[in-house]
């Protein structure tokens, strides 16, 4: 187990979208992929980025599983884990969540293996609990940076519509969900260590917001 090997499946998740843009289409030309294999690969890619880097850091050895929060749970544990994760999501059940671009359950908990991977990484590179909790969220934002580019077009729109306001700055579909879905995951680990829980509750609470917010139209 080398702090290179972590880096190196670190890296691999953090840069993939931005490696994937250009490769796409060239991809596309240069094997002459037909419409339906495209729309395969695109249905695979979440699947591929959402698990591999972390599966590969995981199967190589590089990290090992107790430090995902896979294994390592007593009975207490996972029964005080559950009655924690079960208080977070009544709470969130209480707050009035604006309508926006969530993903679907299943779509939404493939994000927690690259998630866990940067806690994982970060409770290695640095033994403090709290600071390594701390390291896989910064990780998880620079991820988050990576994929949507705040700072491409929003942003500079935003800061626009400061001093001329008929301008209409737009920020992409999922981009603020991604912010609150990652602090609540690392609200769950933190409190947890444990993936399942974690990535359970995700679900549930993807779901529930899907709900009322279709419950409502």
């Amino acid at each position: 187990m080398t702090q290179w090997e972590v880096a190196f499946w670190v890296g691999l998740a953090l840069l993939s979208p931005a490696m994937a843009r250009p490769a796409w289409p060239r991809a596309v030309s240069l094997l002459s992929l037909s419409d339906s294999i495209q729309d395969l690969l695109r249905r695979l890619a979440p699947w591929l980025w959402g698990i591999g880097p972390a599966y590969l850091a995981l199967i190589s050895g590089a990290i090992p599983a107790r430090f995902f929060g896979l294994t390592g749970h007593s009975p207490l544990a996972w029964f005080g884990g559950a009655i924690i994760c079960g208080a977070l999501i009544g709470l969130a059940s209480m707050i009035r969540w604006p309508e926006g671009a969530w993903p679907t359950p299943t779509r939404g908990v493939l994000d927690e293996p690259r998630w866990v991977l940067y806690r994982a990484a970060g409770a290695l590179w640095i033994p403090r609990p709290e600071l390594g909790l701390l390291t896989g969220l910064a990780l998880a934002l620079v991820e988050w940076a990576i994929y949507f580019r705040p700072w491409k077009g929003p942003l500079k729109e935003t800061l626009r519509k400061w001093r001329t306001p008929e301008v209409d700055a737009r920020w992409p579909p999922g981009m603020w969900e991604t912010l609150v879905r990652m602090a609540g995951s690392s609200l769950l680990f933190a409190t947890t260590h444990n993936f399942w829980l974690t990535a359970l509750s995700q679900a549930v609470l993807l779901g529930m917001m899907r709900r009322n917010h279709s419950s409502t139209q």
